[in-house]
């Protein structure tokens, strides 16, 4: 049983591990075969996806986990159908948004290349959860050969999409191929029929545990991304490529951690909370966050500028001051990583989204510097104090959890 456990937790971390390396081994790929003007332009098309998934997401797989409910067909029939209403409004809101974006960035992206867009959250849409799921019961298996799985293809997409295309656009047709084989595989793997619902009742319940979630997400965006877009709008496309690749690199930890604690940290939590003994799980896993966020911010600091050049070619090597400002956002992130998934798990949804609400007003000196044309160093310093002052707000919110009783559902 033990043997089990710990290949499961192994599998936890080295899905995430193996898709965030995959993302930076094709921005890599990119980088050498279009170029830093190019891969600027395919980062923007990047940008837009990702935002119109994280609007619309309402946390499905994380009410899975939570609720007491989380193993019924009924609900997983309910989550499905939210799915697939959310692929399809993601697919219209990519149409109706492809000509104004093709005229805000200017020499950027087509209105085609946006719209094309559109077929990956309709593909999406239609992803089987039984995946998600079997995370419940700690079986990480299931997770691996989908998410592992459909990063491999994406990867294998990569060289013959640049032969085809030759330019930004090859980010469309590797995006596409990621969601074809995420939601083949979901279904390859899933013990149930597929079934769909879409009754009122359910998808009211799944708008109120996921809204204050959206809005998180929504928030995220802007304190994972918007600053590339400040970037796009205020320099060249080359540039907006460096800063993009440095952000990447520093907030590859960050996403590992944060897509590793939804399948590690949230089931324990809740366990935990549910038997009464939180702070005897919660010391460790705090502690093991602050550690990684120190490693992560000097770390970084110190090897970024040579590895990066190593990597990407030698225009694309930050200064040091920028290193070390971005090292220090990340690892402010990092530590912020278990008291979201605290939060979620004492049901208390809208905490995340009002620490990063902090983070998002870091945005305002953002832009405004970026707007005076100072150096990359002072948007990314601009960041971190925002990441710190985000995280800082998040342990306050959370500090009255220790002392009041667990959510009614997660005790359950």
């Amino acid at each position: 049983m033990v043997d089990a456990r710990i290949k499961g937790r192994a599998l936890a971390w080295a899905v995430p591990v193996l898709a965030e390396a995959a993302a930076l081994a094709r921005s890599v790929a990119f980088a050498w075969a279009i170029g830093p003007d190019e891969l600027g332009r395919a980062m923007i098309l990047a940008l837009t996806l990702r935002l119109v998934e994280m609007a619309s997401d309402l946390g499905a797989d994380r009410l899975m986990l939570q609720a007491s409910d989380g193993n019924a067909a009924g609900l997983q029939a309910d989550l499905q159908g939210a799915a697939v209403l959310r692929g399809i409004v993601g697919a219209l809101v990519l149409l109706a948004a492809a000509p104004i974006l093709a005229l805000l960035f200017a020499d950027g992206p087509a209105t085609l290349g946006y719209a094309v867009l559109a077929i990956v959250p309709l593909i999406r849409g239609f992803v089987h959860l039984d995946f998600r799921r079997a995370e419940r019961t700690q079986h990480y298996r299931p997770m691996a050969v989908v998410e592992a799985g459909a990063t491999l293809a994406m990867a294998a997409s990569i060289a013959p999409a640049v032969a085809v295309l030759g330019d930004h656009r090859a980010m469309v047709a590797v995006l596409i191929a990621h969601a074809v084989a995420l939601v083949g595989l979901s279904h390859l793997v899933a013990l149930r029929r597929y079934r769909l619902r879409f009754a009122r009742g359910p998808l009211v319940r799944i708008w109120q545990f996921g809204a204050p979630l959206l809005l998180n997400a929504l928030l995220l965006f802007f304190t994972f991304y918007a600053d590339r877009l400040i970037v796009a709008w205020a320099y060249d496309w080359a540039t907006l490529a460096l800063y993009g690749v440095v952000l990447q690199l520093a907030l590859l930890p960050a996403q590992i951690v944060g897509r590793a604690a939804a399948s590690l940290i949230l089931p324990r939590l809740r366990i935990a909370i549910a038997q009464g003994r939180l702070m005897t799980v919660w010391r460790p896993i705090l502690s093991a966050h602050l550690a990684l966020a120190l490693c992560l911010a000097a770390g970084f600091a110190l090897l970024a500028p040579g590895a990066i050049a190593l990597a990407y070619g030698a225009p694309f090597r930050p200064d040091i001051v920028l290193g070390l400002c971005v090292g220090l956002a990340a690892g402010f992130r990092v530590l912020r990583t278990p008291f979201s998934q605290l939060a979620v798990a004492t049901g208390r949804t809208g905490d995340p989204a009002r620490a990063n609400l902090v983070r998002a007003f870091a945005l305002v000196p953002a832009a405004g510097m970026a707007a005076m044309g100072l150096p990359l160093a002072a948007i990314a310093a601009a960041a971190a104090l925002g990441e710190a002052g985000a995280t800082l707000r998040a342990w306050q919110l959370l500090v009255p959890t220790f002392g009041r009783p667990a959510h009614k559902e997660v005790l359950a």
